[in-house]
């Protein structure tokens, strides 16, 4: 199966949006998506080639702003992260590791999105579809998978 790289998706998001996401250290949890109060017109799940926490080089499901100009730009979704990949384009993560470990140290402690939000069973089962052995490419119903 052949999926864009990653780094196409962020320099995308890079240009044409207010956020940007630094795809090594999204867990793909679709923690930012289910709280954005217009997720589905601006997010879309698409295969990219990226590795997990900086493991495992492969296709992977990871969220993109497929419609950035419907942003409103509240930073639910920037508050919503577990690893702190989701950040403003202003700011984007420079040291990955620092910021993964800063999020998780921090992850009990947040009130609104701690630990109870990043582990209902829905955003755990959406972590392991996204980072699955089998990925589809064309959503849905549709048959093409890459195995390992």
């Amino acid at each position: 199966m052949d999926a864009p790289d990653w780094k196409e998706y962020y320099e995308l998001m890079e240009e044409r949006a207010p956020l940007v996401i630094h795809y090594p250290i999204c867990g793909g949890g679709e923690e930012c998506i289910y709280l954005c109060p217009f997720g589905s017109e601006i997010w879309e799940v698409v295969p990219m080639k990226v590795s997990l926490f900086g493991l495992r080089y492969r296709v992977r499901l990871r969220p993109f702003m497929k419609n950035p100009e419907n942003c409103r730009k509240c930073y639910i979704c920037v508050q919503a992260c577990p690893t702190g990949a989701l950040r403003p384009v202003e700011r984007p993560v420079r040291h990955p590791i620092p910021v993964l470990l800063y999020n998780t140290l921090k992850l009990p402690f947040k009130r609104k999105y701690g630990l109870k939000f990043v582990f209902r069973e829905e955003h755990a089962q959406k972590f392991r579809k996204n980072n699955s052995r089998e990925v589809s490419l064309s959503g849905g119903d549709g048959k093409e998978t890459e195995g390992r």
